[in-house]
């Protein structure tokens, strides 16, 4: 049944020009994900093969390279649902996996892939002039990566409690928020950063200093929606919850979330709170 459901994607993704792949390759990953999740390693392996095999008859490079990458993804995260792996833990491994993914497909294959960073980055080098293109590649590569395994963890998530698949307990939002450690390294970044700015002649060190950066922004922002969603879970106001996430990844607005998660981070904002019920 699996085998034909990812045959089915593959067939939908060629029928309509591969818009599969290009929008929601994701997808492809939730079949072998959910039956390894349900059967086991080996039963997975043997299933992931045959998937493997059924690949070559749709498609091009691009749907050889997104289905087998997918595959492995679903094959690694479903064997860490079924031996009953802290959901951190899945999320890290299916975080690194899609890095290493878009790193292929932008540092190897980027034409093949249809990706021209060159015309994104001369758009957004308007609004952020200090930024350079290598930078630029690396955000872009960890954003992509985030997101896709935001789809993931939460859709297999949901779609395993829907088939009564026996995972691990989920844990509250309260258990998840920043260190001061994290909070004094991000004050550190954002003093480097500035200092940096009028050091040209060290290039490599601007570079590191500036994807340090973007990328601490990132981890600052993702604790700033995690704090807003906490407060609208503890306090019942389902809306709120849904606009901590939308507002995560609006631009200027989301100063504010980095600005929550540094303050989690430094002084844990969220222990202040009173707990309803």
């Amino acid at each position: 049944m699996s085998v034909a459901l990812y045959g089915l994607l593959l067939l939908l993704n060629q029928q309509t020009g591969f818009a599969i792949e290009s929008m929601l390759s994701w997808v492809f990953i939730l079949p072998l994900l959910l039956y390894t999740a349900k059967e086991g390693g080996y039963a997975g392996f043997v299933t992931g093969i045959a998937m493997g095999l059924l690949s070559f008859f749709f498609g091009s490079f691009t749907t050889w390279f997104y289905s087998w990458t997918a595959l492995f993804i679903g094959f690694v995260y479903g064997v860490g649902v079924f031996k009953k792996a802290r959901h951190s833990t899945n999320f890290v491994i299916c975080f690194v996996l899609s890095v290493i993914m878009y790193m292929c497909m932008i540092y190897l294959w980027a034409a093949i892939f249809g990706y021209d960073l060159h015309a994104d980055f001369d758009t957004l080098s308007r609004l952020i002039p200090f930024i350079d293109f290598s930078s630029f590649c690396v955000v872009f590569i960890v954003l992509m990566a985030l997101l896709q395994t935001l789809c993931i963890h939460m859709i297999s998530i949901l779609a395993c409690h829907r088939l009564r698949i026996d995972i691990r307990p989920i844990g509250s939002l309260s258990l998840i928020h920043g260190n001061p450690l994290l909070g004094i390294v991000s004050l550190a970044i954002w003093v480097l950063f500035l200092f940096g700015q009028n050091m040209l002649e060290y290039s490599i060190y601007t570079n590191g200093i500036r994807m340090a950066f973007f990328l601490d922004f990132i981890v600052l922002d993702g604790l700033g929606a995690i704090v807003l969603m906490d407060f609208g879970v503890r306090y019942r106001i389902r809306l709120f919850s849904f606009l901590a996430v939308i507002g995560a990844f609006i631009p200027i607005l989301n100063l504010i979330w980095i600005f929550l998660g540094e303050l989690d981070c430094l002084f844990s904002i969220r222990k202040s709170w009173n707990v309803r019920g």
